[in-house]
């Protein structure tokens, strides 16, 4: 040991050491580390002795480290005129916090990161950036956490948890996004009318105080499952601003000329007053918010439950901040992508604007929400959404497509009001969220509901038109009956979610059984009410597509027309049995005019 300990102390010598240089550390935590690497981590081992953090960082857990060598922090200290000892404990905690990710079941290794955010916030609740910028002098992309801080020594594994070393002190800005954009002259015009229709007012707040919580632990028993509490409700979102050079390209070079740009989309009400929910410019910048914060890495699912032949069609709708008025995301972060391929894209490289409690990304094409593109093209096909996507809550409290790695319990419940108007539930609900890429769920997510439960989702507003409006799932046994209600008028006969594919009121029959494929298949089961799931939705338990399971389904709930842009509501309520299940995995609208040419994705 202390041979490997000399040796590891002298590898550590320098913040220039070639990222392929590794080591290991057996038996060593996190704060022994720091304690033992004097040459190295002496000024992080202080900040966790005087910030009262030693004693957590030296116990059992899964810990991602990103500590600043003592260079690192010399050169931070002599930046601030400052020094440790001037630092109170409450700042040395902060510095801590900033640097550790304390996860359930998972360190952090440098073969996992990608471009964006890690899919854990740290001990701050913040959300820790990956970015790559290549080196000429070494031939390799260097990894960069918060834009700032380069990782020069990676991977050193800990008995609890793992220690990447980097080249500075990390320091979370506690701005708005807005004050952001104020201090980046690159997008002034941007940031001017963000002021002007004070929208940012809108996105200052990071915790909805407003909320109650109704659990006292952590943990509660739901159904003989050990549950994870949501107790707090954290607020979150995304700017897509256009920089001013985008703005040039398309001849505006001044607020004005926005405002007249704006108009040409968005009409002329409250001409005079941009502070309006109705004026032009407001809609405008309306157009590029949303209530949720997410990373160029999470705009996209990012999971295994879907086909490798899909890859490159996976898609998400987001209800902007503009009222009723959708963004489709491709894979590549293409928005609102035409059938002629054009679309506006993000650039990447310049995204990531971290601020205290969003992102900003940098557009590279002008949005807007053109009223005859997005309804007779863009938004023109099916719209398949899951059901996670629906409530930003789910997204800005780290609950959408982070349960598959859960250590020691069941998933998350939550309280019946928890996301608002967004998914309200009764109180005979009883709520669990999970995950599982080996399950047969739409992008692994599932919130399984039991007991009496009444429960109402506001699905995504789409463009006024006739739509066919479909319930994705898996019959099992133990699914129960549900009436069905969309938009509060009931809908049918009572659906029995326990009936699978092979039973007569289905009719189900594999592809391979047939001479066409399932074409006539498919007919026989749409005239009954319902059809197989997507091909383009994937598990891992038998390595199938979810077209080929007998018992995952979709239920065609019905053809509805909506004359206008507005919100529409579904609801499921319990009639048989406080043991049946409801899952709710994913639903889709469906043009009519668009039924003929859907496919089988």
């Amino acid at each position: 040991m202390l041979l490997l300990l000399t040796t590891a102390m002298a590898a550590c010598n320098g913040d220039d050491m070639s990222q392929e240089s590794y080591y290991t550390f057996r038996g060593e935590t996190v704060s022994s580390l720091c304690e033992h690497t004097p040459d190295r981590f002496s000024m992080m081992y202080r900040v966790l002795q005087e910030s009262g953090q030693e004693t957590l960082l030296a116990t059992y857990g899964h810990y991602t480290a990103f500590l600043p060598t003592d260079s690192a922090f010399s050169d931070w200290l002599a930046e601030r005129g400052t020094t440790l000892d001037a630092l109170t404990a409450e700042e040395k905690r902060d510095i801590v916090f900033n640097h550790i990710i304390r996860s359930t079941s998972v360190d952090y290794l440098s073969k996992d990161f990608q471009e964006g955010a890690l899919p854990v916030t740290n001990m701050n609740g913040r959300y820790m950036v990956i970015g790559y910028e290549f080196n000429a002098g070494m031939q390799q992309n260097d990894i960069y956490v918060n834009r700032t801080g380069r990782i020069v020594e990676p991977d050193i594994e800990v008995h609890n948890g793992v220690v990447h070393a980097i080249d500075h002190v990390l320091e979370p800005s506690d701005e708005t996004l807005g004050a952001l954009l104020d201090q980046m002259p690159d997008f002034s015009i941007f940031a001017e009318a963000l002021r002007l229709t004070h929208l940012n007012d809108s996105m200052a707040e990071t915790y909805d105080t407003s909320f109650r919580n109704p659990f006292t632990s952590e943990f509660v028993n739901v159904l003989g499952y050990k549950m994870k509490t949501l107790q707090q409700r954290r607020l979150g979102y995304t700017v897509l601003a256009e920089p001013d050079d985008v703005f040039l390209s398309a001849g505006i070079s001044s607020i004005d000329d926005l405002t007249q740009l704006a108009r040409q989309y968005y009409g002329t009400a409250d001409a005079d007053d941009p502070t309006s929910r109705e004026n032009a410019l407001n809609r405008f910048v309306a157009y590029h918010l949303l209530d949720r914060q997410m990373s160029t890495n999470t705009l996209i699912y990012q999971g295994r439950n879907t086909s490798l032949t899909a890859m490159d069609k996976r898609y998400e709708y987001y209800e902007t901040m503009l009222r009723y008025r959708l963004i489709e995301v491709k894979a590549g972060n293409k928005i609102n992508t035409q059938r002629d391929g054009t679309f506006v894209g993000l650039d990447e490289s310049h995204s990531n604007i971290s601020g205290m409690n969003g992102f900003i990304h940098r557009l590279t094409d002008l949005l807007v929400y053109d009223e005859q593109v997005m309804q007779q093209d863009v938004l023109n096909k099916r719209i398949r959404f899951d059901d996670y996507s629906v409530a930003p809550e789910l997204t800005n409290n780290n609950i959408r497509w982070n349960l598959i790695n859960l250590d020691g319990f069941g998933g998350y419940t939550m309280s019946p009001d928890y996301c608002g108007d967004h998914l309200r539930f009764n109180q005979d609900s009883k709520i669990i969220m999970w995950a599982s890429e080996w399950w047969t769920a739409h992008q692994a997510d599932e919130i399984s509901v039991r007991g009496w439960y009444d429960f109402t989702m506001r699905m995504p507003p789409v463009p006024p038109g006739t739509y066919e409006i479909r319930l994705g799932y898996r019959a099992e046994p133990w699914r129960g009956i549900a009436q069905l209600f969309v938009d509060g008028e009931i809908i049918g006969i009572p659906v029995d979610l326990s009936y699978t594919g092979d039973m007569p009121q289905i009719g189900w029959v594999s592809d391979e059984q047939t001479t066409d494929n399932g074409a006539e298949n498919d007919k026989m089961m749409r005239n009954r009410g319902y059809m197989k799931t997507p091909n383009s939705i994937f598990t891992q338990n038998g390595n199938i597509n979810l077209r080929q399971d007998i018992n995952s389904l979709r239920i065609i709930i019905g053809t509805f027309t909506f004359q206008d842009y507005a919100p529409h509501y579904f609801r499921a309520k319990n009639v048989d049995s406080e043991l049946g299940e409801f899952t709710m995995d994913y639903m889709e609208y469906v043009p009519v005019s668009f039924l003929d040419k859907e496919g089988k994705d």
